[in-house]
């Protein structure tokens, strides 16, 4: 059986539990308010999201394969509205420009759809 969050998984070790680098140059409990969100939804809701789909994963453990992605693509799409609220409110704000538009830190919207679409290209069909 194939993993069906391989990339998934491999984008929320790669990007998210490095902060998008802000933990080389600051502490986390001096993040600004965009990283805060990034910090304090949409990594532990992306986890979350990971271990309903896997639960046997651990970051840095072995490799596990997840039978379902139904619980992570529910997820991203909650934040794909969410995000898409937040651009119509406020397009020059922070969070949106840290979460969806392309940066020296990448844009982890696009990041995760790319992820997805490796892992399931008929994601968006659904």
């Amino acid at each position: 059986m194939a993993d069906k969050l391989k990339h998934i998984k491999n984008f929320f070790v790669a990007n998210v539990l490095d902060g998008f680098g802000s933990r080389r140059y600051i502490g986390h409990h001096d993040l600004d308010p965009a990283r805060k969100y990034i910090h304090n939804y949409a990594v532990p809701g992306l986890y979350a999201a990971i271990m309903t789909d896997d639960p046997d994963y651990d970051p840095q453990g072995a490799p596990t394969e997840a039978a379902t992605n139904a619980a992570t693509l529910a997820w991203v799409s909650d934040l794909q509205r969410d995000m898409q609220s937040l651009g119509r409110i406020d397009p020059h704000g922070d969070l949106y420009l840290m979460m969806c538009t392309p940066g020296a830190t990448g844009c982890f919207m696009d990041d995760l759809y790319a992820a997805l679409d490796a892992d399931d290209p008929g994601w968006r069909s659904r």
